[in-house]
């Protein structure tokens, strides 16, 4: 293969991958606002239940009002049966109608008066059928609160983001595949092994290494640097040091975008500063070496594109170069 036919492919891959990094992000924040329409349907639906079951309560209480009214009424007309006790339990229970007709002495008066009882009769029946409408209005609310949508539309960002990952899985694995094309076009032996199976993180020009540093290049960043500085331009691909598992891939505060793999026995490597939208791999991820697992930026406190690498021993950092030199590897 020529190499400005790996150098164009190569170019590729690396704008597809942070195409496909982009469309995970988008993919994300969909779900993310899908599972909240959610939730808030559920609640609001929820609350609508809740009003719907009293408006029941208060339209079966109505209702056996209105049946003891009409019982009580067809008593009297009829000339049976002893309305007064009956207009006791129609009314005993809620004494509102018993303050309307000022008490149970007016309920007495009224007993044998059967236009009135007809009246208060049918006025409760109204009551009655009025409760059962706004309860049924209740249901009807409850119902049209569109959870099954949000269902739906969270399914469907579920399935966009699953594409999307399995998207960048896939050119991951192209890229992959045509690793020895990439490292072809680069001015150094990035993702090329050493014989312990270690590789250059990225290909570079040293700037700035571990250790004090007096002259901070910005104000604010730790006077002690942790790390080893590799410039190069942004957008260059930035290599897996040896196997391990992603234990961090995010935005880290000065780090900007950072990716955090472990490689076992007390040993991990960081990568820092990478573009937006650089960060190919994800947390639990496992990683073989020399895979393309980012691309170099100037996120976080950095004064331009360059990768701050970092090897640390139980978690404390140490000088990476003497480290990866012991490993066959040159670093910057």
């Amino acid at each position: 293969m020529k190499v400005t036919s790996a150098a164009s492919g190569a170019s590729r891959d690396i704008t597809s991958m942070l195409g496909a990094r982009s469309a995970i992000d988008r993919a994300t924040g969909a779900v993310r606002t899908a599972e909240k329409a959610l939730a808030d349907a559920k609640t609001t639906r929820e609350g609508a239940r809740s009003l719907a079951r009293e408006a029941d309560a208060a339209a079966e209480t109505a209702r056996a009002e209105a049946d003891a009214a009409a019982r009580t009424f067809f008593a009297a007309s009829n000339g049976s049966g002893d309305t007064s006790t009956s207009m006791d339990a129609v009314f005993g229970s809620g004494k509102d109608l018993l303050a309307g007709l000022a008490g149970m002495a007016r309920v007495e008066q009224i007993a044998g008066d059967t236009e009135e009882l007809e009246q208060i009769a049918a006025a409760r029946d109204d009551e009655a059928d009025a409760a059962e409408e706004a309860a049924d209005a209740a249901w009807a609310a409850a119902d049209e609160v569109p959870v099954d949508e949000r269902e739906d539309e969270l399914s469907d960002a579920e399935r966009a983001l699953t594409a999307a990952k399995t998207n960048l899985s896939g050119l991951q694995a192209k890229a992959a595949a045509s690793s020895i094309a990439v490292i072809d076009t680069l001015p150094a032996d990035s993702g090329q092994l050493s014989d312990q199976g270690w590789s250059q993180p990225v290909a570079g020009r040293l700037t700035d290494g571990y250790g004090p540093r007096p002259d901070k290049p910005i104000a604010g960043v730790n006077e002690f640097h942790r790390g080893t500085d590799v410039a190069a331009a942004c957008k260059t691909p930035v290599f897996a040091a040896t196997g391990g598992v992603v234990i961090e891939a995010r935005a880290n505060g000065s780090y900007g975008n950072w990716v955090l793999l472990d490689h076992g026995a007390g040993v991990s490597t960081g990568y820092a500063h990478l573009i937006d939208g650089g960060i190919l791999v994800e947390p639990g991820q496992s990683v073989s070496a020399g895979q393309l697992i980012g691309m170099v930026g100037s996120t976080g406190a950095s004064t331009g594109c360059h990768l701050h690498f970092e090897v640390r021993l139980g978690g404390m950092a140490v000088d990476a170069r003497p480290f990866m030199a012991a490993r066959g590897i040159a670093v910057g």
